[in-house]
């Protein structure tokens, strides 16, 4: 696919789905784009994070970078510690609706984001199962209809995850960091969902170690958009609030050197059609400016 941007929108808080999701609508409007939403299908425990000071190296020192307090709100901080953490999709449903009258895609990412996150990589295939059974039964009660494709917060899956999408007939994930879609090897076994990986950094990952100042961050994304397809991953706490006027400056100047943008289930589509489509291993690994393990195309 040649000068093709595929946008994949990250919900992680009910504050970023509340709040930052309408935001990033009234944007993709403005450019006429469809972007490709992942929303979690349980409840924000974004509070829990908080063992992540003493879990992931370098963890504190990105948030100072972003700015927690500022992208988050004390309040969300404070889901699943000292107050119950809401319903992130099931509370949002008429914007769940608009997401898909608009046009764009709506998958899903994770049940509860922050347990898949941290603990996913240490589930065994029982729990792995019983976390996917969760999710898509929340998703197909709310959309009326099964779910095609999945995100994994935070980068982070397990060989079993694969398995079970396969036997669910998920059409592709996107749940590492890469450099073009592929069938997925891991611990030995292949798989015939599609992953598409996220291809550019985020933004979280740059602010403050390329530039903190919104030019500069712009002509940095330029500069590494390549002619074939790039995969950009957006957040509703970031682009969806502080950090819009950098995503619209972005698609402007994008859509300006010829660049279309397309939702990740009709890029799936036509790599499943193409036989040249490779296999490629996955293996856990770090990419720079973020704390702890992702998964990685190798």
């Amino acid at each position: 696919m040649q000068k093709t941007i595929g946008i994949k929108v990250d919900v992680d808080t009910y504050e970023g789905m509340r709040h930052g999701a309408p935001v990033l609508l009234d944007v993709f409007q403005r450019f006429n784009i469809n972007a490709s939403f992942f929303v979690p299908m349980g409840p924000d425990n974004t509070g829990r994070t908080v063992k992540r000071v003493f879990t992931r190296k370098g963890f504190l020192k990105k948030a100072g970078r972003v700015g927690v307090i500022s992208t988050y709100g004390v309040k969300t901080l404070m889901y699943g510690l000292v107050l119950p953490g809401p319903q992130i999709a099931r509370k949002n449903m008429p914007l769940l609706k608009k997401i898909l009258d608009q046009g764009h895609e709506l998958g899903i990412h994770g049940h509860d984001h922050v347990r898949w996150h941290d603990s996913i990589k240490h589930f065994d295939e029982r729990e792995t199962r019983r976390e996917i059974d969760r999710l898509l039964t929340v998703y197909r009660i709310i959309v009326g209809e099964d779910a095609r494709s999945f995100a994994a917060p935070g980068w982070m899956i397990n060989p079993f995850v694969f398995k079970v999408f396969e036997e669910k007939g998920l059409v592709y994930s996107s749940d590492t960091r890469g450099s073009n879609p592929f069938y997925p090897e891991m611990d030995g076994s292949s798989y015939p969902v599609l992953q598409i990986p996220t291809t550019l950094p985020t933004l979280d990952e740059v602010i403050g170690v390329v530039s903190a100042e919104e030019g500069a961050l712009l002509d940095h994304y330029l500069g590494l958009l390549t002619d074939g397809l790039n995969i950009m991953t957006v957040h509703t706490e970031l682009e969806g609030k502080r950090w819009s006027g950098f995503l619209a400056a972005f698609i402007e100047n994008a859509l300006g050197r010829g660049y279309s943008f397309t939702r990740l289930i009709d890029i799936a589509e036509e790599y499943r059609k193409d036989t040249a489509t490779p296999v490629c291993t996955i293996e856990y690994g770090s990419v720079p400016g973020r704390a702890g393990e992702v998964c990685c195309q190798t």
